[in-house]
């Protein structure tokens, strides 16, 4: 009798260790578990002298109290240490509170890249401050790209970079954004949210780089992310997808939103490497 009570309490105890032990993987682990993804992607007409060029990409960092300073420093440490030819930074830089943007902005300046550090402004930006974070990216010698765009010149051959700003506030101006590109060069857009694969605005992009959705941050199995039941911000939650000629990279992002902790998701590096698109010889 003593054996069955012991076993059957064995079985009650079981799956409270492996919650307990799930959570506080969740809590302390994974968040701080960056997995530095790598991707290669085939752009049409990529000039021959961008062929292999390298974009990393860091996004939704959200520095906060739940995500301290150290943190964002130890991950732009091993963002650096994938030396490419261009940074990237797609918004939510900090949460809530002001106090937050100038350190963040201070981290992110020890970037270097020899095409430059390129940023745009995502909604929680616009929840804290987008003039004050704006401001103190750019004196930490960040671009940023609100509703503008440059170009990327290497010989005579060139791609073009443009940046919108967050459209769910409605301060994206398509027309400055795009105004000036060529046609016939390959654009790649920064925007913080990847429902934008879906505007008509994009249709002549050839690459959208976003962040927003965090991977949903949490992903169960058999379930999958159970914010995808309340929001609809997770079609395109993680990862390459393509509308048309129009390519879209999704990152799951380094920070945390809401619940300070991540499951199924691991924060993540995005290193995007650009590849000329192969033509197949109709005559073949």
């Amino acid at each position: 009798m003593t054996d069955r009570r012991e076993f059957v309490k064995g079985l009650i105890a079981a799956p409270l260790v492996a919650v307990s032990a799930a959570s506080g993987y969740a809590l302390l682990i994974e968040p701080y578990n960056y997995l530095i993804s790598e991707t290669d992607i085939s752009i049409r007409d990529l000039p021959p002298a961008f062929e292999g060029f390298r974009v990393t990409q860091l996004t939704d960092i959200h520095h906060s109290r739940i995500l301290g300073i150290s943190e964002v420093r130890r991950m732009v440490n091993l963002a650096q240490q994938t030396k490419p030819d261009m940074f990237v930074l797609t918004g939510d830089y900090t949460t809530t509170y002001r106090r937050y943007i100038e350190p963040c902005a201070e981290a992110l300046s020890a970037l270097r890249a020899p095409e430059g550090v390129w940023a745009i402004l995502g909604n929680h930006d616009h929840y804290t401050d987008p003039e004050l974070t704006t401001r103190a990216l750019q004196r930490q010698h960040i671009a940023v790209l609100n509703n503008a765009h440059t170009t990327l010149q290497r010989g005579s051959d060139a791609i073009q970079l443009s940046g919108i700003d967050d459209w769910s506030w409605a301060a994206n101006d398509w027309a400055r954004a795009f105004s000036g590109l060529r046609p016939n060069t390959p654009t790649v857009l920064l925007s913080h949210q990847p429902s934008v694969l879906d505007l008509e605005e994009t249709k002549s992009v050839a690459l959208i780089l976003s962040g927003h959705t965090h991977g949903g941050q949490v992903k169960l199995p058999f379930v999958g992310a159970p914010a995808r039941f309340a929001t609809q911000d997770l079609k395109y939650a993680r990862g390459l997808f393509r509308r048309g000629e129009t390519q879209l990279y999704v990152s799951a992002g380094t920070g945390v939103i809401g619940l300070p902790l991540r499951f199924g998701v691991r924060p993540e590096i995005a290193v995007l490497r650009l590849r000329r698109e192969k033509t197949v010889d109709s005559r073949s």
